[in-house]
């Protein structure tokens, strides 16, 4: 059986989406509803109703008699979301407590091999897909379901950010080998210290997140 197709505002969300993440669409950059029904093929409902969707997701702003804008980041916005990100999934490999975790530590293997593989063919858009599938996986195997909006809530809102870091440095990029540690943590249970690795994880990109977006905004 096919797939039932997602209804039009969602598809659109996705695409639009998808260029605000890579920087098309820049930070604080007018979205016209106008201008986007002609570039899409849609009408001016689906359009609004995609915007909207893309407002709960953190990634727009909505201003009374302007219309949508893409977010725009402050250095000091960025350290917020930076820090209570790494704080947060502190917290979620800390929710493993008292598990199994040979079933996850073979997921997250499994994870770091195709991340590799990415880093390899310098697939930006693959490799940082599955940076995020390594988080979800330790997130989902927590089962901790309070934790999970506010967190989806920052890694979107963090997405163009990561996008604008990594385009910049992803030659560079330590994230394998980071989450390599922490997944060796986790297979000797060393919870504590897969705990703080990946708070450190997040936490030492900040300086080159702040730089790596204000540069982008200049572009």
């Amino acid at each position: 059986m096919s797939p039932v197709p997602k209804p039009i505002p969602y598809r659109l969300a996705e695409q639009i989406r998808h260029g605000i993440i890579t920087g098309r669409y820049r930070p604080g950059a007018a979205l016209r509803e106008q201008g986007l029904e002609a570039e899409y093929g849609a009408s001016r409902g689906p359009v609004r109703e995609a915007l909207r969707l893309l407002e709960l997701r953190g990634l727009t702003v909505h201003e009374p008699r302007r219309g949508f804008r893409v977010r725009s980041y402050s250095p000091e916005a960025i350290e917020q979301i930076y820090r209570l990100r790494a704080l947060l999934e502190r917290h979620s490999v800390e929710s493993l407590a008292g598990r199994d975790l040979e079933p996850l530590v073979s997921a997250l293997e499994q994870s770091n091999r195709r991340m590799r593989d990415h880093f390899r063919r310098r697939d930006l858009e693959a490799y940082l897909h599955e940076n995020n599938v390594f988080h979800r996986l330790i997130l989902d195997f927590g089962g901790n379901e309070p934790l999970r909006r506010p967190l989806d809530m920052l890694n979107e809102m963090a997405e163009p950010i990561r996008w604008a870091l990594l385009a910049e440095k992803l030659t560079r990029s330590r994230s394998v080998a980071e989450h390599e540690r922490i997944t060796r943590f986790l297979a000797e249970g060393r919870l504590f210290d897969a705990a703080r690795v990946t708070e450190a994880h997040i936490l030492d990109k900040l300086p080159a997140a702040q730089a790596a977006l204000a540069e982008n905004c200049r572009q």
